[in-house]
């Protein structure tokens, strides 16, 4: 139990890191000229019946691997 309160920790840590450099990254770029393009989509558990939406393909495609890793996870998980 201890070594999934660590892992969870550590998780929301890198979360946060990655965000601050996200943050750093958008600050440097705004000075130059470019234009951004926000490609979004998610995944909707409900129970183990993922709900997959993106407004792109590649972004679609990334979302199902995405839930095909989190209901592996539930099930390898389930059958301890």
């Amino acid at each position: 139990m201890h070594k999934v309160i660590t892992l969870g920790i550590l998780i929301i840590f890198m979360g946060c890191v990655v965000l601050f450099a996200g943050v750093i990254t958008s600050m440097h770029k705004q000075g130059e000229s470019c234009t951004t393009t926000v490609k979004t989509g998610g995944i909707i558990l409900i129970g183990p019946i993922p709900i997959v939406f993106g407004t792109n393909r590649n972004v679609v495609i990334f979302s199902i691997c995405g839930a095909i890793l989190f209901l592996l996870t539930y099930l390898v998980w389930r059958s301890r």
